[in-house]
């Protein structure tokens, strides 16, 4: 489906008296992002987002606490310019909300760590070779004899 198609179908849905309200409030947000990415230095709006005002409170989402840090130093000058372009707006809260999996974290492979095979020592082996003659026919001994006949050339 092409991007024309779908913000056709969006604009359509955001005329429905059922969405009218939620589109009008997502639309808001967005705006208000915008204006809030251009109030903070470039470095920190690319890892925050605005959550919600309510009561005279917005809320700022960090990724992390050394960005919510350096938020709250600058909350004081945030709040006046905010308040300056007429926002009804008399405190900041800040919390740490992680980014979503897909965003940008890493899984450790591609961090470089690679999981490294264990090996089981000839000792372990000889161990549980000598507990599977012990045991009675069971489900047990037969793990064990499959776990030593995998493992049999490590």
């Amino acid at each position: 489906m092409t991007s024309y198609k779908v913000n056709s179908y969006l604009n359509l849905l955001g005329k429905t008296p059922e969405y009218e309200k939620l589109f009008s409030l997502a639309q808001q947000l967005y705006a208000d992002q915008l204006l809030f990415s251009k109030l903070v230095p470039a470095q920190l709006a690319q890892h925050c987002t605005l959550s919600r005002t309510s009561n005279g409170r917005i809320t700022i989402m960090a990724e992390n606490g050394a960005i919510a840090s350096k938020l709250k130093q600058i909350s004081p000058s945030v709040l006046l310019k905010l308040q300056e372009l007429g926002w009804k707006v008399t405190s900041i809260q800040i919390l740490v909300q992680a980014p979503s999996f897909g965003k940008s974290t890493k899984t450790l492979a591609d961090k470089g760590y690679a999981k490294e095979k264990l090996k089981l020592s000839k000792t372990g082996k000889d161990c549980l070779s000598q507990l599977a003659i012990t045991l009675p026919d069971s489900e047990l001994k037969k793990t064990i004899q499959l776990f030593l006949k995998k493992h049999k050339n490590d």
